[in-house]
């Protein structure tokens, strides 16, 4: 299923055919350091990673408006990274982030990404406020939220067993908005 489409991208939901696209985000080392609890380290394996899209294919099917889900670029069929947007764990706040694959970073697409994940929470979900948690050394991830006018809250020990910089965006202060929001 597509959730959404950029200029540039197409989020929908993962394929079995994906693995290898995966793999050559999830399996190195400079994209797992920054994502989830500790041990933050590469999937070892293409076989290990047609386990987890079987796992997260589990539970898209059982939380469909919310989830994490590839996006690949519209010119090429390119499996490029992944954008997400999930109940964050044991609360009601919805988060937001983004994957890529190292070869493509520094050309706009987790930003991207991202605003096509917001045009979905603000329009189709309805949700009010979406925030993100990136941690300090990400200075990435940082650069994507400030480019997406999220507002910084400070940091925060309550998600993932790890000490992060929150951030929020809500529908009305949302500036980069697009029609329909």
């Amino acid at each position: 299923m597509e959730h959404f489409r950029t200029d540039r991208l197409i989020a929908r939901d993962w394929r079995t055919a994906d693995a290898p696209g995966a793999f050559a985000i999830y399996g190195r080392d400079e994209v797992m350091r920054w994502l989830g609890p500790q041990p933050r380290v590469p999937v070892p394996s293409l076989e290990q990673m047609r386990v987890r899209l079987d796992a997260m294919a589990e539970r898209a099917a059982a939380e469909p408006d919310y989830g994490l889900w590839p996006f690949e670029l519209r010119s090429t069929g390119e499996l490029i990274g992944a954008v997400l947007l999930q109940p964050l764990p044991a609360t009601e706040q919805v988060e937001i982030g983004w994957h890529l694959n190292p070869d493509h970073w520094g050309q706009g697409y987790a930003t991207e990404a991202a605003r096509g994940a917001l045009g979905l929470a603000f329009g189709a979900r309805g949700l009010d406020r979406v925030v993100a948690v990136v941690d300090p050394d990400n200075v990435r991830s940082l650069a994507v939220c400030r480019r997406l006018a999220m507002t910084h809250l400070g940091q925060t020990g309550d998600y993932y067993g790890l000490t992060l910089e929150l951030f929020e965006l809500t529908r009305d202060r949302s500036v980069q908005a697009p029609a329909g929001w």
